[in-house]
């Protein structure tokens, strides 16, 4: 069981990548670093957040945090809009070109998992998707 499932988990990784390479070439997802990719999956998922808010979500250092937004704002992936209340708050929000990019991710992962479906027959989806929960709950915990 180690064995194949290691082999799956590489084969679905490398599988993974090359979908979402070809959905995402175009998104410029080629010259981001992997904790880049996260703050803008963070900035998506959480709305307009802060920078500590992001840093909170990913457990990172909020000094970390705010230079790989400083750098993706120069890459022109998220802007920055100061607070109307408070002029110390910045809200982080997506470029139409991190709206592009999440979109990206977003196509990779559907194709992905219209690839996988295809495979299965309806009762091995139903398995697949039992398993998979469980699984998602465990690494929740971690």
């Amino acid at each position: 069981m180690d064995k194949i499932l290691m082999e799956f988990v590489n084969t679905l990784d490398s599988s993974f990548k090359k979908i979402q390479a070809q959905a995402g070439s175009s998104s410029g997802v080629s010259q981001l670093t992997i904790s880049q990719f996260q703050y803008i999956d963070a900035i998506y998922e959480l709305e307009k957040p802060t920078i500590t808010e992001v840093a909170n979500k990913l457990l990172i250092a909020k000094a970390s945090v705010s230079t790989g937004i400083n750098k993706l704002i120069k890459q022109d992936y998220v802007t920055k809009t100061q607070s109307y209340q408070d002029k110390r708050i910045f809200y982080l929000s997506l470029t139409a070109r991190g709206e592009q990019l999440i979109n990206a991710k977003y196509q990779a992962l559907k194709e992905y998992g219209d690839f996988i479906s295809a495979a299965l027959n309806d009762d091995e989806t139903r398995q697949l998707e039992a398993i998979l929960t469980k699984l998602v709950k465990l690494f929740g915990r971690i």
